[in-house]
């Protein structure tokens, strides 16, 4: 077993590190490596030469093949084709719009698409008989809307006669009729949503006080499955089903939907054999996981010629990579993106052309990379960086949080060291 090796690093990669004569890590890899691997933002302050490409780049490629591997075996569905029903209630991870982004527990969700409303529902729905209660807290700022819809309901919550939700800006909406409601609400606010079957009501609450009825529901409505429900634009919101101790506690016998009796509950259909989740989980071609940024077209080949040679091994899925650079009609980068790209190494102005007009997705990175990151900040692209890093979702459709990387050759950069805490804290 090689150094690199025990670090966690594939066999693959290993052979292609002693290939370029590496028989040991330098000391920046030997703490990058794991921490990235892990699941870690990094800082990495070192000078040329101290092998920080490599301490980037190596386990970058490594969880982007794995992640390859995992959706190409259909990882996460059970042999039988069987959907797996959670325990407990949470955001449903298929159940969603396409830039609705999950976390693995359920309770927290984002999307970071600023021109379009992207909605989720719970995994779990109340039907029948029974008052029931759940909290939604505004996490970051944006638009939000929550509420209650049932399974035939449109995820934009209350653009449909099956979706009953309260928005931010201090609107009611159902049937695409947003009238005023309540008052506006915003960062840190919790929203009550009450659904009273037994009168046939819906409520909402704002940090704890009761905005009155917002909607009636009639006899065929009372009798159907409502789900909690969520829509989000450019926003992220916490939710608490019950698990958790509430910040405002329901009156008037309401209970937790996750107190529910276990004959009221019904489980989503919306399963992970569905159409929705291989949508979202499987990248589109122009999705790459991982943005590599570089002050210069020279810095971005060099990264670029090490993430060939690293990869050498590594078959089945191949990691297909891109460089974007001026100089390269940009008409052959569109056509490779549009053909399928793992990892975008490139610098500033032609990413931003291709992001802005549409051929280059930012919907499922998990990494973002500033290599040399001093000059990024010297050469004005500060405005850029922060751009971007705020259209980049904090958590990855299949629940994985984004990771940055920040390097920089300049030990002891202010503006960097500035930058790096506001990203990676």
């Amino acid at each position: 077993m090689t150094a690199f090796e025990e670090m966690g690093v594939m066999p693959e990669l290993a052979k292609a590190t002693e290939d370029i004569e590496w028989t040991l890590p330098t000391d920046i890899q030997a703490e990058a490596i794991p921490l990235i691997l892990g699941g870690g933002d990094v800082l990495i302050a070192a000078e040329t030469g101290s092998g920080k490409t490599g301490a980037f780049c190596l386990p970058i490629i490594q969880i982007v093949w794995e992640t390859l591997n995992d959706i190409a075996m259909g990882k996460g569905t059970s042999k039988s084709g069987e959907r797996a029903v959670s325990a407990t209630w949470g955001l449903s991870l298929f159940d969603r719009g396409r830039a609705m982004a999950v976390t693995p527990d359920g309770l927290r969700c984002q999307s970071r698409e600023p021109r379009e409303w992207h909605g989720c529902r719970a995994n779990k729905a109340v039907h029948g008989s029974g008052k029931y209660y759940y909290e939604a807290t505004v996490t970051d700022e944006g638009l939000c809307r929550v509420g209650w819809s049932t399974s035939q309901a449109n995820l934009d919550l209350g653009t449909d006669k099956f979706g009953f939700g309260f928005g931010g800006t201090g609107k009611k909406s159902n049937s695409k009729q947003f009238t005023d409601y309540g008052e506006a609400f915003g960062m840190h606010d919790v929203i009550g949503c009450y659904l009273d079957l037994e009168r046939g009501e819906v409520r909402f609450s704002k940090n704890g006080v009761d905005l009155g009825k917002a909607f009636d529901l009639n006899g065929q409505q009372k009798n159907e499955t409502y789900y909690p429900a969520v829509v989000l634009k450019n926003a992220e919101m916490s939710f608490n089903f019950g698990a958790q101790p509430f910040k405002h506690s329901p009156a008037n016998n309401f209970v937790a939907v996750s107190a529910a009796p276990k004959e009221r509950i019904r489980e989503n259909p919306v399963s992970s054999n569905s159409q929705t989740e291989t949508a979202d989980t499987k990248p589109s071609p122009n999705a790459p996981q991982a943005i590599i940024i570089e002050p210069s077209r020279e810095l971005a080949e060099q990264t670029f010629n090490q993430i060939q040679k690293f990869k050498k091994y590594l078959k089945d899925p191949t990691v297909r990579e891109l460089l974007v650079v001026g100089g390269v009609p940009a008409k052959q980068q569109i056509a490779a993106l549009n053909s399928g790209i793992d990892i975008v190494v490139g610098t500033p102005g032609r990413l931003e052309d291709l992001i802005q007009g549409g051929y280059l997705s930012l919907t499922h990175c998990r990494f973002f990379v500033l290599d040399e990151a001093d000059g990024l900040l010297k050469q004005g692209y500060t405005e850029l960086i922060n751009k971007l890093h705020r259209q980049i979702p904090k958590v990855t459709s299949d629940g994985k949080k984004l990771q940055m990387v920040v390097c920089s050759a300049t030990l002891h950069s202010f503006e960097v060291k500035k930058m790096a805490v506001r990203f990676l804290t």
